[in-house]
């Protein structure tokens, strides 16, 4: 559903891909499997996942979210 008053970077469009990934991000997430998400930059693979844990707050579901650029290394990480 189309909300004037979100901001623009904040749009979501639903597409066939995006369903079956956020399916299957659920599905993952309902039996406490890790996933994986690559590809190219500019996909959507951010926004899919972003949106996917979004909207799972209404299931008490927590994310944390770590950044991650060319420049981080492992022991950054660790």
């Amino acid at each position: 559903m189309f909300d004037k008053e979100l901001p623009y970077f904040d749009l979501f469009v639903n597409t066939s891909d995006t369903y079956k990934f956020r399916h299957c991000l659920e599905l993952l997430l309902a039996i406490e499997k890790p996933c994986f998400f690559t590809g190219v930059t500019g996909v959507g693979k951010t926004v899919v996942i972003m949106n996917t844990l979004d909207r799972l707050v209404e299931q008490n579901v927590v994310s944390i979210n770590i950044n991650f650029s060319a420049q981080t290394g492992s022991l950054q990480t660790q």
